[in-house]
């Protein structure tokens, strides 16, 4: 994964672990979007799980020449 593409996918990641996090508390619990929005965080972290140990798996090969 180049620096870039992981920087993206870190951003991304955590905007939406942030967006989802911030809505958990105005949502009404009974109502689908407060299942959708825990659904869309639990991802988002996950995501945000996978890309920092793939960045930081990257980092501990040694580049090829």
């Amino acid at each position: 994964m180049s620096p870039r593409v992981g920087r993206v996918a870190f951003n991304l990641a955590l905007f939406f672990a942030r967006v989802s996090g911030i809505l958990i508390p105005l949502l009404d619990e009974s109502s689908p979007s407060f299942y959708v929005n825990i659904l869309a965080l639990t991802v988002s972290i996950a995501f945000l799980v996978v890309v920092v140990l793939e960045v930081r798996r990257q980092a501990r090969i040694p580049p090829v020449k």
